[in-house]
């Protein structure tokens, strides 16, 4: 009672002044503040107007068993309150409370609870109040003056996550510290209060061995009173580590120590194990060291025991502090745990690159992605392994051009299979087709399908100007139509039945698809002009032919030899890529313009349509397509 009559003079002197407290004293108050700030912390600590957290003593009976051992367990509602960095790990809501009677005097509570917010991180709130009620006041003279109260409270607001794929979590509280008393004057002006906050973080070495740290109040807390005395709340630095494992039966066990750092004090230590004796039953010990005057330690062993029903945890703590048997502290905790949390297993497979829909030149093709559940995957036939992190990668042939579906399957145990897939077109590319140029997807699409073909160089040269005879073989072998056997007799004047390209030119003929020339000519190598070529592809698709009233372009007359068939082509959208009045009808026609027109002709355009559609026509294998003309 000495030591306690000492404290309370350094604490009240700070606060009341000498004259108030030679005319009052607490015949009571001397053992409340000694319990609630001599073990919370050291006495020698006063001096300094430090004053107590009141958190010091100890929250949650879990952790009080284990001789507050805790900060690299820290789960349930009790970490809010130790390493809010735990709040990472809860998985389901939780709450939290304990209660006890310190020496019967002082009635210290504790309520918390977390929410899990996403999968990976959690909310916490937390109130701790201990308060001492019917303080009865007295003079130097032993004259009672009345009654009065004493008391602390503390509240939190806590976050806390984890960092996916790293095996860390991380984790923060808001503090609100209010202190005082009533029952005098002097007493309620040293009412004060003060905000603080915590830090933690937690670190998975492995399944079974993890590491904690917990800064309460790094930087000190200052609470103000209604007198202007400022008053700190020390730091207190809590590391730990924390194993887990089973014995025999199964039986899970779990060994802890922390060690406590605070400026001015020696280090203290916390060990403590928990061991389950069945699924409902687990019993706990511990010592907790807490620093005395004279820097002296304390070693406090500590007991507990827990039962668990229906989600629902009773924990009970025994906590002696000293050799005085009536300082020896009961204390009882209820929380909500809710059932354990079991993570089910999950299967799922998603492709990365490429994308769905996208369009590829190369005949291989780098296939990444994540399979969570399975240690291998078959991409498009190709076994390929599952790396640590469940991510794949493959370099996947793909073979002849065309739409392709890359499919990536695997098998549970149990055989049953899943599947993801995404398609793909593989055009046909050219070196001087770049992205920008105007006619690329004409060009890619026409010679995809088969219609054309570029130079075995990897050029198409698309600039280049197309003959007569060209464009005819073009427009019968994009038919389809096969030509065998040579004309026995010239075709036109200046087409020899040995000419290249005489069988086309007399098919072309019998198609209605190409005329020659009034002299009887058919000119084979002469450059067609666009006028001609729009004459040849309007009679290939069968437009239908009207009578023109106005020019359809700047330069193409309404009595112009070719106006029918530039109106009907203009008509059916074949010289949409046409954007100024002008045509250029007399122009020779280019690689390039020819495939435009033709791929917007029915069947050529039939064809690349169906191309370039992504509903329908994928497949794993796509056998090569014929090329059925060339230019």
């Amino acid at each position: 009672m000495e030591k306690s009559k000492k404290f309370m003079s350094r604490i009240f002197d700070n606060k009341l002044g000498d004259e108030k407290m030679r005319k009052i004293k607490f015949s009571i108050a001397w053992m409340v503040v000694f319990l609630l700030c001599l073990i919370s912390l050291p006495v020698f600590a006063a001096q300094d107007m430090i004053v107590a957290d009141p958190m010091y003593i100890g929250v949650g009976a879990r952790p009080l068993g284990m001789g507050k051992a805790y900060v690299a367990v820290a789960e349930d509602g009790d970490t809010v309150f130790v390493n809010p960095a735990g709040l990472g790990k809860v998985l389901t809501p939780k709450l939290t409370s304990m209660y006890t009677s310190l020496l019967g005097d002082v009635n210290y509570v504790v309520l918390g609870g977390a929410y899990p917010q996403t999968k990976n991180s959690a909310i916490g709130v937390g109130a701790i109040i201990a308060s001492s009620p019917d303080i009865i006041l007295s003079d130097s003279n032993g004259t009672k003056l009345g009654s009065g109260t004493w008391g602390s409270s503390l509240f939190f607001l806590s976050y806390g996550i984890d960092l996916i794929n790293s095996n860390i979590q991380l984790g923060g509280s808001l503090k609100y510290f209010s202190q005082g008393g009533t029952g005098d004057s002097s007493i309620e002006n040293a009412n004060s209060t003060g905000i603080g906050f915590d830090i933690g973080a937690l670190y998975a070495v492995s399944d079974k061995l993890s590491l904690g740290v917990s800064a309460q109040n790094p930087l000190g807390t200052k609470l103000t009173s209604g007198n202007g005395i400022e008053n700190t709340v020390p730091y207190l630095i809590k590391v730990g580590g924390a194993y887990k494992t089973s014995m025999y039966d199964d039986r899970k066990l779990t060994l802890a120590c922390d060690v406590d750092i605070v400026d001015n004090r020696p280090l203290t230590l916390h060990v403590g194990a928990e061991l389950g004796l069945t699924q409902n039953i687990t019993i706990r010990a511990g010592l907790d060291q807490n620093p005395i005057p004279n820097s002296e330690i304390q070693n406090n062993p500590t007991l507990g025991m827990g039962l668990s029903v229906s989600g629902m945890e009773f924990n009970y703590a025994y906590h002696p502090y000293g050799n005085i048997a009536e300082d020896s502290t009961h204390y009882f905790s209820l929380s909500y745990v809710g059932d354990k949390y079991i993570e089910e297993e999950t299967f799922g497979i998603v492709i990365y690159e490429p994308k769905d829909k996208s369009i590829i030149y190369d005949d291989k093709v780098a296939v990444s992605g994540s399979a969570e559940g399975f240690k291998t995957v078959s991409v498009n036939g190709i076994t390929v392994s599952v790396n640590n992190d469940g991510t794949f990668n493959a370099n996947v042939p793909i073979g002849n051009v065309g739409k392709k579906l890359i499919e990536v399957t695997a098998a549970k145990d149990d055989g049953e299979k899943l599947s993801e897939s995404i398609r793909v077109l593989r055009l046909v590319g050219f070196k001087d087709v770049p992205q920008s140029y105007w006619a690329k997807r004409p060009i890619e699409g026409s010679s995809t399908v088969g219609l054309v073909e570029g130079y075995p160089d990897g050029t198409f040269k698309p600039e280049r100007t197309l003959s007569r005879a060209e464009l005819a073989t073009l427009l019968v072998r994009a038919s389809g139509t096969e030509v065998t056997e040579r004309p026995r007799s010239k075709v036109f004047k200046d087409v020899d039945p040995s000419h290249w390209a005489a069988p086309y030119i007399k098919e072309a003929i019998a198609m209605g698809l190409v005329q020659g020339y009034p002299d009887g000519n058919f000119r084979p190598n002469n450059k067609i002009s666009k006028a001609e070529a729009i004459t040849v592809l309007a009679r290939y698709d069968r437009l239908p032919l009207e009578k023109v009233e106005q020019k359809p372009f700047s330069d193409v007359a309404v009595d112009n030899w070719a106006a029918k068939y530039v109106q009907a082509a203009k008509n059916a959208g074949v010289l949409s890529y046409v954007k100024k009045g002008s045509l250029g009808v007399k122009q020779d026609v280019t690689r390039a313009e020819a495939i435009e027109m033709m791929s917007k002709t029915s069947m050529a355009g039939a064809l690349i349509k169906e191309l370039f559609s992504w509903e329908k026509g994928f497949r794993l294998k796509k056998e090569k397509p014929m090329i059925k003309a060339s230019l």
